[in-house]
């Protein structure tokens, strides 16, 4: 399944190192909303990590090569 815009968008915060809260704050989201959002990143890239799903979106090419920003398709 590929991202959603929305997981894009997070994907994009936990590049930037944001914490979940932050994330959440930003996003003007629930805690528990960004938790699911990683989730599903982490399910759909097949990963257990942050820095695992950094890694593969970056294969991938959903990051650019500094992993600051979701590529535009």
């Amino acid at each position: 399944d590929p991202l959603t815009a929305r997981e894009l968008e997070v994907l994009q915060h936990i590049a930037a190192g944001e914490s979940n809260q932050k994330i959440a704050d930003k996003l003007v989201i629930t805690l528990s909303a960004v938790k699911k959002h990683t989730g599903n990143i982490f399910r759909k890239l097949n990963v257990s990590s942050r820095t695992q799903a950094l890694v593969r979106a970056r294969q991938l090419g959903l990051l650019d090569s500094d992993n600051s920003s979701v590529v535009e398709r």
